[in-house]
């Protein structure tokens, strides 16, 4: 895990403030610069040419008053940017005129980001939000690189810590665990590996077969986890747990039950309809998460 350039999308608000307080320490003890990026509201660089004389005036005042907002914009990139320079961080700016998600991945592919840091996506709640996604949403879909989010509690300092890492054995699982692996040497913390053996089945509607069924599907998965701690190298003290039932339900619920401060997740980055059908545990995470979570891409 390399991590040189970070791209940090921000509102400037509430959702920004907790993304540069994931992003500053990441930056710090890695080294990276930051990027931050704001998306500027959409009307800025137009000029209303086919509009009727009698709505131009009104077009114009609209305007001054977006750029008004946009100089502002500026200066509080500024103000940010001095401040993670007296942190120590070595930070640059970018502000456009564009949907956010649409700035944040255009600038990340552009610099060759490494990890991108969004905010919170619990505050979507609108039409429009839940049949295409928040911004953290959309950016975890349609990233290059892996996302942070900032979800849940949030640390001060995660020196220490307890890493929660979801794994279903795919190449983005395993990117998972080695994200896990090298974080927990970056800053010695402790790992947990979560494997989910899914079923929709309630112990109402259990088959009498299913217990030994589980045992076995859970054995396997426990010799499997046990395997890739000394194949990816991972400490010996790393823990293992196998649960059943829905996948990303599960994972939430053992982040908090372990008090886990950190959780990784891989992302295939699947069409928000099909996630909608068919159910995405990372989507589900991003939604719930009682902590940040660490989506990674292979």
């Amino acid at each position: 895990m390399a991590i040189k350039t970070i791209v940090v999308g921000t509102d400037l608000g509430e959702s920004g403030h907790r993304a540069m307080q994931l992003a500053i320490p990441t930056a710090q003890s890695t080294g990276a610069t930051l990027w931050l990026v704001h998306a500027s509201e959409v009307g800025l660089e137009h000029a209303w040419r086919d509009l009727p004389l009698g709505a131009r005036s009104a077009a114009q005042a609209l305007r001054e008053r977006l750029k008004g907002r946009f100089e502002n914009s500026l200066q509080e990139l500024e103000s940010e940017r001095k401040r993670c320079e007296e942190l120590g961080v070595s930070c640059h700016t970018s502000c456009e005129e564009g949907h956010p998600w649409e700035t944040i991945l255009r600038t990340a592919v552009s610099v060759n980001a490494d990890l991108i840091v969004v905010g919170d996506p619990a505050g979507a709640i609108g039409l429009p939000e839940r049949l295409l996604g928040s911004t953290a949403e959309r950016v975890v879909r349609q990233a290059p690189c892996s996302v942070l989010v900032s979800c849940g509690r949030i640390r001060r300092d995660y020196t220490g810590t307890r890493i929660a890492v979801g794994v279903d054995f795919s190449a983005h699982g395993i990117e998972a665990v080695r994200w896990g692996r090298d974080i927990a040497e970056a800053i010695d913390c402790e790992v947990n590996l979560f494997h989910v053996v899914p079923h929709p089945i309630t112990e109402s509607m259990m088959p009498t077969e299913w217990p030994s069924v589980l045992e076995g599907l859970a054995s396997t998965a426990r010799s499997r986890l046990e395997q890739l701690i000394v194949s990816e190298g991972l400490r010996p003290n790393t823990r293992v747990h196998v649960l059943d039932g829905p996948i990303g339900k599960m994972i939430c619920n053992a982040t908090a039950d372990i008090g886990a401060d950190l959780l990784i997740v891989g992302c295939r980055g699947q069409g928000r309809l099909r996630g909608m059908m068919l159910g995405s545990a990372s989507q589900y995470c991003l939604r719930y998460s009682p902590v940040p979570v660490l989506t990674v891409r292979p």
